[in-house]
């Protein structure tokens, strides 16, 4: 599973100029705690995996999505 990390989203952003041009958007682990409360940090990361897995670009990460990938992850227990 790749580490879904601060430090890895910033190793990845070192490979362009700091003058590149972009945007985005990132989800901590509080945000999928407020979906549900109750996640290890196992199904934090797992949920993130998954939601990066299975991103769709005319999607995108919302709440909707979110909570839909995190309702999978807990279904497993």
């Amino acid at each position: 599973m790749n580490e879904m990390t601060i430090a890895t989203f910033i190793q990845r952003l070192q490979g362009y100029s700091p003058e590149t041009l972009c945007c985005g958007t990132f989800w901590l682990a509080d945000d999928f705690l407020s979906i549900d409360g109750t996640l290890t940090p196992e199904e934090i990361e797992a949920s993130m995996a998954l939601a990066t897995d299975r991103h769709d670009a005319g999607i995108g990460y919302n709440w909707d999505y979110l909570t839909a990938i995190v309702e999978e992850i807990v279904s497993d227990r």
